[in-house]
């Protein structure tokens, strides 16, 4: 049996988060050792109730310090392969790999890279694309070598997102009409524009149509007062559901109509794939790789970039 390190350096709502969590309980299921190392977080008290391992690694406050650490950790779990999700915990595996153990080390790109973070991640065994967007830009438009890198979608565990196996909570729990168009927004809110938050105020408070729509959002972040603020000023209290962070996120998709992912970027938008497992269709911008999880007019929409009126 293999006995795998995932590293992650936080364990809350976001797509290489939920990605991690997701592959330490199938891998688990599938007979392999799983250890998360990462810096804690709601995802990685439920992964320790599940039984698998949590140990704490400080990624994004020092890569050396935190390679230094794993050399505890290998030793300790008797790992054989290390599996790195963001920048931090490439860096990290890197400089363990180098300095430390030459030990198979696999890195899954969840969003882009700059060259600085590249200098070193580059040198992991295998670099994962979540989208061929990714690995296009990194191989034909960068210069990176090919032979390096590999797209694998990520898949959805449809035992957690399936029209079928949540029960959900209701729209009266969150005082949303029964007939009301709803739709629901999963993504962390470090600022407005990032996740296209804005976007969405702009889509209820502008447009005739609009003007009995409902929105859910689900995910907080350190620009959440500012969009509640905003929401007060356009007098949508009433219409937008800040939920916050939730570890049962399928919960919180039940109740909407579609997903909508209206970002500045996506490399691949995990929050539509699972939107759509559960029978949602999604909405989204056409940047990066938003276009090959929804199928344009036959599982939801893709709109140009900054199109307001289109996205509503």
């Amino acid at each position: 049996m293999k006995n795998i390190l995932l590293m992650v350096p936080r364990m809350n709502i976001g797509g290489a988060e939920t990605y991690t969590y997701q592959l330490a309980i199938l891998l688990k299921e599938q007979g392999y050792g799983v250890v998360v190392a990462s810096g804690g977080g709601k995802l990685a008290t439920r992964l320790k109730q599940s039984g698998i391992p949590q140990v704490f690694l400080p990624m994004r406050f020092s890569t050396g310090l935190s390679a230094w650490l794993l050399k505890r950790i290998v030793k300790k779990y008797h790992i054989d392969i290390i599996h790195a999700n963001s920048g931090a915990a490439g860096i990290t595996a890197v400089k363990y790999k180098q300095k430390y153990r030459d030990i198979p080390v696999i890195y899954t790109a969840h969003g882009n890279m700059t060259d600085k973070e590249l200098a070193t991640i580059i040198h992991c065994d295998k670099i994962i694309c979540v989208s061929k967007f990714l690995e296009t830009e990194l191989t034909e438009r960068r210069g990176y070598p090919a032979d390096k890198f590999t797209t694998i979608y990520t898949g959805i565990n449809t035992a957690m997102y399936s029209p079928f196996s949540v029960e959900g909570i209701s729209r009266a729990e969150l005082n949303i009409p029964e007939q009301a168009f709803t739709m629901v927004l999963v993504a962390r809110m470090k600022n407005l524009r990032n996740k296209g938050h804005q976007v969405m105020l702009n889509v209820l408070s502008q447009y005739s149509e609009s003007k009995a729509w409902h929105l859910i959002i689900v995910g907080k972040g350190k620009a959440l007062s500012k969009f509640k603020d905003e929401v007060n000023k356009l007098g949508l209290q009433d219409r937008v559901h800040c939920v916050g962070h939730q570890t049962d996120v399928a919960s919180y998709v039940m109740p909407a109509d579609v997903v909508v992912l209206p970002s500045y970027f996506e490399t691949f938008g995990l929050a539509l794939a699972e939107g759509m497992a559960m029978g949602k269709p999604g909405v989204a911008f056409n940047v990066g790789g938003c276009g090959e999880v929804i199928q344009d007019g036959k599982t939801g929409f893709i709109v140009p970039y900054g199109d307001c009126e289109l996205f509503k």
